[in-house]
């Protein structure tokens, strides 16, 4: 491959808007794509290439297909490196420049030098070259390149064979360079139209494979800081640059790949492999994370050569990082695998040995099989425990594992419950309860309330409360999933029937008014406002809910009035529940109890007493208006406006009865502003009969608001007065908020196997729905946790858990969860964060991003590199304390005092084959743009 003469069919350059940018077209014939890349420098740009092209090799002694050739091409103008990129397309290598200043160029190149740069000979293919069709991993910023129709009606430039083609709007002619005197350059001949701007071939330089490397290196020029190359996303592919960046920052594996340790253990025939193509792409992309040559660096090869093995990740959807993380490592480690042939081997049951015997023989047999580097920093081991429910067989197994899927509690939600002690006198305390989003119970509340206020979870009544009454009361059994947060919760306690060493009498009560508070301006019939102040509209003492101007109007409007007058009631405060022993069950005991309760939800004032004031009976009012239909209720005055002139329908219900003080007098001896009735089943008020009050019977407290009356009350709810309890602030926070601990409690914690998961009992030969628990025997040098955010609903649904898990950034101490290995010499498995991918977003629009540090070699706690934050192409440091989030999602921990030592660089198995046969040699593996 050189920069080859035009194709007989020219494509359509890219349309340039902007002087700022200038596309350079090279045509390329036979290029090897996994080492080729573009150096930018301020004044040139240098392209490193190699080339299978035959003829382009015949023209140059002593080359083939492992010679580097560079071909620098000075500018006229400056540029910004950084800004500027190249690409693959399947016919040629399109290079943007980015100009410093808007700007015409009169020509590409700058104004030749005395001489030609290197002496070196320049090919020309000496006929057309066919280009090849693109390879997987051609080098695209978002889409893969495909083949791009002729334009229409384009001459075929009649320029020199080897050419480029230089894309920039209105540029003039190029002016030919002056080349070594190795080559003639014919000039163009003059064309109907006017030909594309080109740009002549200066002479290339070209090395042998042995001292090519070194002297790349010294042309790159560094243009960030190692660790802060970002990888451009090709298009949803945030999921794989996540991974990547944080394996990248696992120091064990960034060592292996890059001091090409790996390459002495390349598997080339391992069906199961890619023939060791992954590894080489996977180092040479992490030598060009390291070198800090890139901005940001595409890494199309190695997500070809994933598809290539994995047709799911073919194309450019969505993907779960923690899936393609699984693939990827077991890539390498097939493509890394030290065993050649495998043998066959079988799962090894416990059969009553013991588990360390066991886990050590499940462990070799493993290592027969697969035995590389990642399985040697990875890989750890569990323990499976099975139990038939029906023959109780105990089947214990030992079985690898290369990540944690360890899963979220379930979904919380905040109940605000509001405890009502069994003593009046006592403000109501708020408590905020986190139950289980499904499945909840009220067992759960009470249990809860129970630990806070040391009272017995069965001397606890819940229910729920709404516009002033209760809606429903809960049994211990009852579920909460249909409790929302927003919901009203009262929790009461009820006094022991073992304290009281008698029955105990529950009584539920709701607060109501004796008259309606409603609000009436204008009269009924004649819809007329009253004149003055001074009158008064009559109000229907049976409904209260219209008013007249005197009973003429009230004739009038009854007709249609009668249909739709029935007694109402207005509840006012909020109800509550007492518990009262059988002996002590008095009216002048009720009293006591309802006030005291009563108080937190209403607003109570007394007007002062006025000695003119009449009874309802003799009110004038009643006495001077003319017959009323039969039937018809009478009348009562109301105020303009609604005020609480009301009428006094029910008072004949406050009869006394035997034994109970009268209610009409408290214990003061100052009028009762309230009296108390009995409903009955139909919801009507009875008289109260202390000999036959019902358990769970309800009573209400009725306030004496009829201003007719000689004393009355002015009665209207407010908020409930209660306090907040300290400790619920932390149960807030554990609603939603949960620990990396509880997540591995629940990873451990033995489940049911669902039916389509059943275990095949070898004693009861059937398939049973067996218990299983998983528990840690082994631990891997570096620990990867997922935790599993993604819930499946159906088939075809599936949620994410967006809950917050607190994980430990530093002293992840797993001690109590590994129980193998207990050697007391060893060091205790004590972990230390160094990357996290997260996941932000719902299932569909979601992005990955990761955080991540090198750690040091020889201290995890440390870091060589410090805490960066990775955005695909943006690298950016971060704070530690910024890592931890709701939206981390693979947690990557790297184990204590417990280095993995690497194989000696270029010790090659016995019987392996050389690297070569990959496809790649030690000199080939290069930082290419991919």
């Amino acid at each position: 491959m050189v920069p080859s003469q035009h194709r007989n069919q020219m494509h359509k350059p890219p349309q340039i808007t902007s002087f700022y940018l200038m596309v350079v077209n090279v045509y390329l014939k036979g290029i090897c794509r996994d080492t080729a890349r573009v150096i930018f420098r301020e004044q040139d740009f240098t392209l490193i290439f190699q080339t299978s092209d035959v003829s382009f090799l015949r023209l140059h002694s002593d080359c083939g297909p492992n010679t580097v050739f560079k071909w620098q091409v000075k500018l006229r103008n400056l540029i910004q490196p950084e800004l500027c990129s190249y690409a693959f397309t399947p016919s040629r290598l399109d290079i943007t420049l980015k100009k410093r200043h808007s700007q015409r160029w009169g020509g590409l190149e700058a104004q030749a030098t005395q001489g030609a740069v290197g002496g070196a000979k320049v090919a020309v293919p000496s006929s057309p070259a066919c280009m090849e069709k693109s390879q997987p991993g051609s080098s695209q910023h978002n889409l893969p390149a495909k083949e791009e129709p002729p334009r229409v009606g384009e001459e075929k430039p009649k320029t020199p064979k080897a050419s480029t083609r230089v894309e920039d709007g209105g540029l003039d002619s190029v002016a030919p360079r002056t080349v070594s005197e190795h080559v003639a350059i014919t000039k163009p001949e003059p064309t109907v139209t006017m030909p594309k701007p080109t740009c002549m071939v200066q002479p290339m330089t070209h090395a042998p494979p042995a001292s090519s490397e070194r002297h790349e290196e010294e042309e790159e020029k560094k243009v960030c800081l190692p660790g802060f190359t970002g990888l451009v996303n090709l298009g949803n592919t945030c999921f794989m640059n996540s991974v990547i960046q944080s394996l990248s920052n696992t120091r064990e594996l960034r060592d292996y790949f890059h001091d090409r340790a790996f390459e002495a253990e390349i598997n080339c025939t391992n069906p199961l492999g890619t023939g060791g193509r992954l590894a080489i792409s996977f180092a040479v992309l992490l030598r060009a994370l390291w070198k800090g040559t890139h901005h940001a660096f595409q890494p199309s090869k190695l997500k070809a050569i994933v598809a290539s093995k994995a047709s799911q990740f073919t194309g450019y959807a969505q993907h779960d990082a923690q899936e393609f993380m699984a693939f990827l490592l077991d890539g390498l480690h097939e493509d890394l695998n030290r065993i050649q042939n495998k043998p066959y081997t079988e799962t090894v049951d416990s059969d009553g040995r013991l588990d360390e015997v066991v886990a050590e023989e499940a462990w070799q047999r493993h290592k027969m099989r697969n035995d590389s580097f990642i399985v040697d920093l990875f890989q750890g081991q569990f323990k499976s425990k099975l139990v038939c429910p029906t023959c109780s067989k105990v089947s214990i197994t030992f079985d690898p594992f290369l990540y944690l899927p360890v899963p979220l509690p379930q979904k919380q939600k905040v109940l605000s419950v509001f405890y009502f002690a069994k003593e009046p006198h006592k403000k109501p305390i708020k408590f905020l309860v986190s139950v289980s989003k499904e499945s909840s119970s009220t067992a759960e509340v009470l249990e809860s309330i129970s630990r806070s206020v040391r009272v017995k979870p069965e001397n606890l009544r819940l229910a729920e409360v709404g516009k002033n009454r209760f809606q429903r009361m809960f049994l211990p059994t009852h579920s909460l999933d249909t409790v929302s947060s927003s919901d009203m919760l009262f929790c009461f306690e009820v006094l022991s029937k073992d304290l009281a060493k008698e029955r105990v009498v529950l009584l539920k009560v709701q607060q109501k008014l004796q008259v309606p508070n409603i609000p009436i301006s204008k009269c009924a019939a004649c819809l007329k406002p009253p004149v003055s102040e001074e009158d008064k509209l009559k109000r229907c003492t049976r409904c209260y809910r219209v008013g007249y101007c005197n009973q003429v109007c009230q004739r009038t409007h009854w007709p249609n009035h009668k249909s739709l007058c029935r007694p109402n009631t207005e509840n006012v405060g909020l109800p509550f529940l007492v518990s009262v022993p059988e002996s002590r069950l008095s009216y002048s005991r009720l009293v006591q109890l309802l006030e005291g309760y009563s108080r937190f939800s209403v607003n109570v004032f007394q007007p002062p007493f006025q000695s003119g004031r009449t009874s309802p009976e003799t009110s004038q009012s009643r006495v001077d208006l003319p017959p009323v239909p039969a039937g018809s209720p009478d009348l009562e005055d109301e105020a303009v406006g609604g005020s609480s002139t009301v009428g006094a329908g029910n008072l004949e219900l406050e009869t006394a009865v035997a034994g109970y003080q009268h209610p009409c007098e408290s214990a003061s001896g100052h009028a009762s502003q309230f009296y108390i009735a009995l409903l009955d089943a139909n919801n009507k008020e009875q008289r109260l009969d202390e000999r036959d009050i019902p358990d769970d019977a309800t009573l209400e407290l009725v306030w004496k608001n009829n201003e007719r009356l000689k004393e009355y009350v002015l009665v209207s709810s407010k908020e409930l007065e209660y306090e907040e309890d300290p400790g619920s602030l932390s149960e807030t926070a554990r609603a939603g908020h949960f620990t990396l601990e509880q997540c591995l409690n629940l990873f451990t914690k033995p489940e049911v196997l669902a039916p389509e998961e059943a275990w095949y009992c070898p004693k009861c030969q059937q398939h049973r729905e067996a218990s299983k628990q998983l528990l840690l025997w082994r631990l891997p040098n570096v620990l990867i946790i997922q935790l599993k955010r993604f819930s499946f609903r159906s088939f075809i649904w599936r949620d994410k858990i967006n809950d917050m898990v607190d994980f430990p950034v530093r002293n992840l101490d797993l001690s109590k969860f590994c129980i193998g290995q207990k050697d007391e010499m060893q060091q205790p498995p004590i972990y230390d964060l160094y990357a996290v991918i997260n996941h932000y977003g719902g299932m569909i629009g979601g992005h990955y991003t990761a955080y991540a540090r090198l750690p040091s070699d020889k201290n995890s706690q440390r870091s060589d590199v410090g805490w960066r934050l990775f955005d695909d192409s943006t690298v950016t440091m971060v704070d530690e304390s910024q890592v931890v989030t709701r939206y981390a999602y693979v947690l990557f921990y790297r184990r204590r005092n417990s280095p993995v030592e690497r194989p000696p660089r270029f010790l090659r198995p016995v019987g392996a084959e050389s690297p070569t046969a990959a496809g790649a040699t030690a000199s080939q593996v290069r930082e290419p743009q991919q």
